[in-house]
């Protein structure tokens, strides 16, 4: 019965302590930057979208970051680094530029009137660009992506 109750108490430590090292494993300790380019003016707001999982997307991100404008060089680039640190894994961005900070994309005649972006720089044609073309590995310390604002009109 000892010996029953010390192999038990022997898996059950390998168990608790396996977990722990697992959970170690996917500790939040890395960096995202991403640098904008192609903003048109200082006008408004950014919002930057963060997504770890497809069901998140494009309704329900992760993470969420508004950006006041006036940050933007003269030269229509921004260096934003997302102030949380991310687990490793693959993520996805998508990034709006409300001009008129109305907190919604503004469209005239289906076409959007204001910016838009995602990472990989996807260029989606009459719909939302699927969320497997956006992905990307995030798996060091440290990872800076590129990201051009697009304008239709």
């Amino acid at each position: 019965m000892v010996k029953l109750l010390s192999i038990l108490l022997v898996g059950v430590s390998s168990f608790v302590l396996f977990s722990f090292e697992e959970e170690a494993s996917q500790k939040a300790d890395s960096k995202l930057t991403v640098l904008f380019d192609n903003i048109r003016n200082k006008e408004g707001k950014i919002y930057v979208f963060i997504y770890n999982y497809e069901n998140q997307y494009p309704e329900n991100p992760y993470l969420n970051f508004e950006i006041n404008k006036q940050v933007v060089s003269d030269y229509g680039t921004l260096k934003f680094t997302i102030p949380e640190n991310l687990s490793k894994g693959n993520y996805a961005v998508s990034v709006l530029d409300d001009e008129n900070a109305n907190e919604d994309l503004d469209f005239f005649l289906g076409l959007p009137l204001e910016g838009y972006g995602f990472s990989n720089n996807v260029s989606p044609f009459l719909s939302m660009p699927n969320y497997e073309d956006l992905l990307f590995d995030l798996s060091t310390h440290k990872k800076t992506i590129n990201l051009t604002l697009q304008y239709i009109i």
